[in-house]
């Protein structure tokens, strides 16, 4: 008798784990499957030390993203590993309401394509009586050279710029000190400062929901690196998620 209610107590005590690892898995999974629905990444890697306690604290969370959006502007990647990080309750996220509210370290890097950038300019006031147009500028380690049309009216000028990049404000990339050239029609200064402003900030990451302050923009043939001062690194160990899953 005592032999068969010790089984039945390790059985239960059995599934209590496999119930509980379940329910945590489908925790961390929603938080996965938020970032995925809202950015859109091709690819997606999240890793974790180990659960989330009740109120959805991490002690450390590493994630990757992979061709990513961030509302009509496309990231190459996006990077970064948190510790000490605290978000709202795991109850939330299922429902697709996931905060995070504050985090001891954040490092962060995120790359952009120069095509990229062209795109996201000519999108930025596409259909207005102002806009920017047939944009081809280039990405390389002095910074960010190249061409577009400004149409402002019955106007539509083709102005060369010559400018280097810089981080503001920790989320923006800007650009820094441009040449302005434009060619065949006079214009004012006053409107080459607006064409100017119709694309500033090239990069703005204020709505990627992460407390993270960028510090530093490394450019390289075709692209912008833009990162924290220390680069986060792949948490070893710990437990993986994939967008798309793995087979």
């Amino acid at each position: 008798m005592k032999s068969r209610i010790k089984i039945k107590f390790f059985a239960a005590i059995i599934t209590l784990f496999i119930f509980a690892g379940s329910c945590y898995a489908d925790e961390v999974q929603d938080l996965l499957n938020f970032y995925v629905k809202k950015f859109r990444p091709e690819k997606a890697l999240l890793i974790i030390s180990d659960k989330p306690d009740p109120t959805g604290m991490f002690n450390d969370i590493y994630m990757d993203l992979k061709g990513l959006n961030i509302d009509k502007l496309r990231l190459e990647s996006l990077t970064f590993r948190m510790k000490g990080v605290q978000f709202n309750e795991p109850s939330e996220w299922k429902r697709g309401n996931v905060e995070c509210k504050d985090a001891i370290q954040v490092l962060a890097t995120a790359a952009i394509l120069e095509r990229d950038i062209n795109h996201s300019i000519e999108n930025k006031s596409f259909g207005s009586d102002d806009h920017w147009h047939n944009v081809q500028m280039s990405i390389n380690p002095s910074g960010l050279t190249g061409k577009g049309y400004y149409k402002a009216g019955i106007l539509d000028v083709l102005i060369n710029i010559d400018s280097g990049l810089r981080i503001a404000k920790g989320k923006e990339l800007w650009l820094n000190n441009p040449k302005v050239k434009v060619n065949k029609l006079d214009m004012p200064d006053y409107m080459t400062r607006q064409a100017l402003s119709k694309i500033q900030p090239l990069v703005d990451l204020k709505k990627f929901p992460l407390p993270v302050t960028l510090h530093k923009v490394q450019l390289k043939k075709g692209s912008a690196v833009l990162s924290t001062r220390t680069l986060p690194k792949e948490l070893t160990g710990g437990i993986r998620y994939t967008y798309p899953k793995s087979k």
